[in-house]
């Protein structure tokens, strides 16, 4: 037990830095008017590194969702290496893509923040409250923009058919992704609502009305 916590204080401070990492590129790529080659790699690390959380899950190291871990890390990877990095000249340029960008890095670094001191402490209730309640805004600007750099870029995946796999072949196994991608765009419709209701579920379950009214109280003293 000691070393699962000591693992994943070690993963969930070193994801913290990465998207810390992530944003700060973001900020300096929107003023320098190339978000991609800024975010390219440290975004293509911290966003991958966090298929590691469905096997977090899978051997119970958390306590979290298998299903809504695999929609939401699965939904994430598909925008960044189907639709982002194939088309990063089309996309890089795309205001839903540095918006997209901004709301995974604001979500993430006080989620993996909470969850590292949580291995050692238990984490403060203002860093609670911001855990679980700044999704309210960042979760639908994160998931609609994704949707529109997707949407925007269906052309492109239809004539390019980035990682298609075509018979006949060994596997007999075909995979279209243009296919994959509308009915990505399609999951966004019942998708949203889902874990936008499961996220709401959650901050009940871990946000008291007390903790809300003395976090405003602690601001106001401040």
């Amino acid at each position: 037990m000691k070393l699962a916590k000591a693992y994943l204080f070690l993963y969930n401070t070193a994801a913290a830095i990465g998207w810390s990492l992530v944003l700060g590129n973001l900020i300096w790529g929107v003023y320098a008017d190339d978000a991609w080659s800024a975010v390219e790699w440290s975004l293509k690390i911290s966003q991958t590194a966090a298929v590691l959380e469905i096997l977090h899950c899978l051997l119970g190291l958390v306590r979290a969702s298998v299903f809504s871990t695999i929609l939401q890390v699965s939904s994430r990877i598909y925008i960044l290496w189907v639709v982002a990095d194939p088309f990063h000249d089309a996309v890089g340029q795309f205001l839903a893509f540095k918006t997209m960008v901004l709301a995974w890095s604001l979500t993430e670094i006080p989620r993996y923040a909470y969850f590292a001191i949580g291995q050692v402490q238990k984490p403060p209730k203002w860093m609670t409250w911001l855990r679980y309640s700044s999704f309210m805004p960042l979760y639908p600007l994160g998931a609609a923009s994704e949707a529109a750099c997707l949407y925007t870029v269906l052309p492109l995946i239809k004539e390019a058919r980035p990682y298609s796999i075509y018979m006949p072949n060994t596997l007999n196994f075909a995979l279209d992704s243009y296919f994959t991608s509308i009915c990505s765009l399609l999951i966004y419709i019942p998708g949203l609502p889902f874990m936008y209701s499961h996220m709401i579920g959650q901050r009940a379950k871990y946000v008291k009305p007390a903790d809300v009214r003395s976090t405003s109280a602690s601001k106001k003293v401040d």
